[in-house]
């Protein structure tokens, strides 16, 4: 089952035309002056530690002048050629992405159980891809999503639910505009958006449970940013995925794709984020071949 596992979720391809490896710094917390002095006084430096440098996959679309941005996390099982090839159709929609590999400058093989769900620091991953990304030249920093799937999702919805004017050290103008994900675990959802948020998942997920999302959906109701639920009927975990259109079972949880809950969801996931990331004026367009 674990070399089923690295076969679907963890190999990678070499790059599309368009692809560049990159690197950047997670991002880090700020220390307060408080935290500082203590440190000071303990003999530390009083600084963070150095930030865990991230490889990832960024893909620009064709076109001059500034686009908007999407940063795509990858599920619990890594980086897979099934993520980089979602960014490549969300490049050719006009964005740029960026795909962060967050497991393997750390030694992880996966964080697929509960004891290894947390070993990661994806969310500074995440504004670590925010912050790189704000400083190209031909990317829109008031224009940047973040897009999740499965466990990527669950960094999406904590991202979603927080600002990081006074944890990361990077400028309070920056943040996210917005927030997509895929069958992410919405049982984290526990406090309000503030960002407008996508949740699309199956109601026969095994793994990340629809009830739950049905669940934090009412809770988010009259809340100070909008979220958006579709649950597609019969559907099970990684239904967007054609590497799984023969069910499979991974850690005792089913994938199985489905062509038209896939086909719908990414409808969905375009006019979600045309809809966030362009202004009434400035559609987007597919670009000119």
């Amino acid at each position: 089952m674990l070399s089923t596992l690295a076969m679907l979720l963890l190999g990678l391809t070499t790059h599309s035309h368009a692809e560049q490896v990159v690197q950047f710094p997670s991002m880090t917390y700020r220390l307060s002056d408080f935290q500082k002095a203590r440190a000071k006084a303990r003999g530390d430096s009083g600084e963070n530690d150095p930030a865990v440098v991230i490889s990832g996959y960024l893909s620009k679309p064709i076109g001059e002048g500034r686009h908007p941005a999407v940063v795509l996390l990858h599920g619990c099982g890594g980086l897979s050629t099934s993520h980089r090839r979602e960014a490549e159709a969300i490049r050719d929609w006009g964005y740029v992405v960026l795909v962060p590999d967050s497991f393997t400058p750390r030694g992880i093989e996966d964080a697929c159980v509960p004891e290894r769900r947390d070993r990661a620091p994806r969310v500074e991953d995440a504004f670590g891809a925010l912050f790189y990304l704000s400083r190209l030249p031909f990317v829109d920093p008031a224009r940047i999503a973040v897009l999740g799937y499965s466990h990527g999702g669950g960094v999406a919805l904590r991202i979603a639910m927080q600002t990081h004017k006074t944890l990361y050290e990077m400028p309070d103008e920056l943040r996210f505009k917005a927030a997509a994900t895929y069958y992410p675990p919405c049982e984290i959802l526990t406090e309000p958006l503030v960002i407008p948020t996508l949740i699309l998942i199956g109601d026969r997920d095994d793994w990340t449970l629809a009830s739950d999302c049905e669940a934090a959906a009412r809770r988010q109701v009259g809340g100070p940013a909008g979220l958006s639920l579709t649950v597609f009927p019969g559907v099970y975990h990684s239904f967007n995925f054609p590497i799984f259109a023969e069910p499979r079972q991974i850690y005792g949880h089913w994938s199985k794709f489905d062509e038209a809950a896939s086909r719908r969801a990414t409808s969905e996931l375009r006019e979600f984020l045309e809809q966030e990331l362009a202004g009434s004026s400035d559609r987007i367009s597919d670009p000119v071949r």
